[in-house]
C-alpha cells in the first residue's frame, strides 16, 4: 500500500478524517454540553465558565510539541504513535463518562471531559505536525479546507445530532457511539504509514536551542502569536452565548438545535471550508482571512441589531448559514497561514504554539462573553463582539509568511525550491 507521502490523495483523506475525530469532542462540548447546562437553569456566566474550563486542555498544546519534536522517528512512524494513543484515551474517557451521573456529579463530568481534551489536543498537535511535514505548499490551501471541512462535519455529528440522540436515547448512548467514531477513525493512522520504509522526514532539523532562536528569534512569529491570540475573539466572545441563547431564552427544543447545529452548521461550514482553502490558494492567506473577518463582524453587528426578528426560526437559519460559512473559511485560511509561519525542523513545537494561542482565546472569552452579556445584554454582546473582529484585522500585515519561510531556510529546514508561502 502506497504510504501518506507518496499519495496526495492519501493525505486529503486522511487528515480529513483526523480532523472529523477532534470535531467529534469540540461540537459534544460547545453544543451538546451547554444544553445540558443549560436545562439545569444556569445562567450565562456559570455555563461560560465551565465550557472555559473544558477549553482549557486545547492551550496546554504548546506543552506536547516539544515532546513530538523530540521523538525522531520509530517503527510506527514520528507522529502516528501520538494520534493512535491520543484517539484511545478519547474514546476510553468517553466511556468513562458512563460511570458517573451527569446531574449529581457534574464536576466529575468536568474533569472526565477535560481529560478527554487533553487527549484530543495531543492528537491535535501531533496531526498538524504531520501535515506540516508531509503537504507541500502548493497543497496546503486544498488540504485544510478539507481538514476544517472534517471538523465541521464532527462538530455537527457530536454537537447537533448528538444533542437530538440524547434527547430520545439518553446521554451514555451517545458517550459510547462517540468513543465507537473516534476508535474508527483510530483505523486509519494504525493501517496508514507515514513515508516508506527508510524514507527521511522532510523536517530533518532538531528541537534545540539553535532550531528555536531561529524559528523564534525574530519579529515575524511573535506577531504571529498575536494574531493567534487575537483574530478570533470577536466570534469566540458569542460562541457559547449563542447556544444558551437559543435553549435557556428563545426555547428551542432539542429538534430545532439540532437542525441548526446539525444540518446547518456542517452544510455552512463544509462550504466555507472549501471557499476559504481556495481564495487562500488564489489571493494569499491574510487577504482572505482579513475579508471574512469584516463578514464575520457584518454577521455578528446584524445579529445584535435585529432582536425583533430571534424568536424568527428562518432568522437563525440564515445567520447560522451565513456565519458558520465566514468562520469556516477564515479557520480554513488561517490553518495554511500559521503552516507557512512554521519552522518545519520543530513544526509540532510551533505550529502548536499558535494553535494553544488561538485555544486559549476561547478559554478565556468564553466566560467573557458570558459576563458581559448578563450584565448588559446580548445586543451589547453582539456589537462589541463585531467591532472587536474588525479591529483585529489591524495585525494582520504584521506578520509575513514569506519573511518566515526565508528565515527558516537558515538551518536548512525549507527546500532551497521550494516556493515561499503566500501572503
Amino acid at each position: 500500500m502506497r504510504t501518506l507521502s507518496e499519495s496526495r490523495f492519501l493525505r486529503y483523506v486522511t487528515f480529513t478524517a483526523l480532523y472529523f475525530a477532534q470535531g467529534l469532542p469540540w461540537g459534544f462540548i460547545s453544543v451538546g454540553y451547554v444544553v445540558f447546562l443549560a436545562d439545569q437553569g444556569l445562567d450565562n456566566t456559570a455555563v461560560g465558565s465551565a465550557i472555559g474550563l473544558a477549553y482549557v486542555p486545547w492551550s496546554f498544546k504548546i506543552l506536547a510539541g516539544p515532546l513530538l519534536d523530540r521523538i525522531r522517528d520509530t517503527r510506527w512512524g514520528r507522529r502516528r504513535p501520538f494520534i493512535i494513543g491520543a484517539e484511545l484515551l478519547m474514546g476510553l474517557t468517553l466511556l468513562g463518562l458512563l460511570a458517573v451521573d451527569p446531574v449529581k456529579q457534574l464536576q466529575a463530568v468536568g474533569i472526565i471531559l477535560f481529560l478527554h481534551n487533553c487527549g484530543a489536543a495531543l492528537q491535535d498537535v501531533a496531526v498538524d505536525a504531520m501535515a506540516v511535514d508531509l503537504l507541500p505548499e502548493d497543497q496546503r490551501g486544498k488540504a485544510n479546507s478539507f481538514m476544517w471541512a472534517g471538523k465541521s462535519a464532527g462538530i455537527a455529528l457530536a454537537g447537533g445530532g448528538g444533542t437530538v440522540l440524547a434527547r430520545y436515547f439518553g446521554w451514555p448512548t451517545l458517550f459510547v457511539l462517540l468513543a465507537l467514531a473516534v476508535w474508527a477513525v483510530m483505523a486509519v493512522p494504525i493501517l496508514l504509514r507515514e513515508r516508506p520504509v527508510g524514507e527521511a522526514p522532510r523536517d530533518t532539523g532538531r528541537l534545540d536551542l539553535h532550531t528555536l532562536k531561529v524559528s523564534f528569534g525574530f519579529s515575524t512569529p511573535w506577531f504571529a502569536l498575536l494574531i493567534a491570540v487575537l483574530t478570533p475573539v470577536g466570534y469566540a466572545m458569542v460562541g457559547t452565548v449563542y447556544t444558551r441563547l437559543l435553549r435557556a431564552d428563545l426555547k428551542l427544543d432539542a429538534e430545532h438545535i439540532g437542525f441548526l447545529s446539525g444540518v446547518i452548521d456542517p452544510l455552512s461550514g463544509v462550504a466555507g471550508a472549501l471557499i476559504g482553502g481556495t481564495l487562500a490558494d488564489r489571493l494569499g492567506a491574510r487577504r482572505t482571512m482579513g475579508g471574512f473577518m469584516v463578514a464575520i463582524a457584518a454577521c455578528m453587528a446584524t445579529f445584535g441589531l435585529s432582536s425583533h426578528l430571534w424568536p424568527h426560526f428562518w432568522f437563525l437559519v440564515a445567520y447560522g448559514t451565513l456565519f458558520g460559512l465566514c468562520v469556516s473559511a477564515y479557520s480554513a485560511a488561517s490553518l495554511g497561514y500559521f503552516m507557512g509561519m512554521s519552522n518545519p525542523a520543530i513544526g509540532a513545537t510551533q505550529f502548536a504554539a499558535y494553535m494553544a494561542a488561538t485555544n486559549f482565546t476561547y478559554a478565556w472569552t468564553s466566560p467573557a462573553g458570558g459576563r458581559i452579556a448578563d450584565a448588559y445584554g446580548y445586543t451589547t454582546l453582539f456589537l462589541t463582539a463585531a467591532i472587536v473582529q474588525v479591529v483585529a484585522i489591524s495585525l494582520l500585515p504584521l506578520a509575513n509568511p514569506a519573511r518566515a519561510a526565508e528565515r527558516y531556510r537558515v538551518v536548512g529546514a525549507l527546500p532551497p525550491t521550494e516556493r515561499a508561502p503566500a501572503g
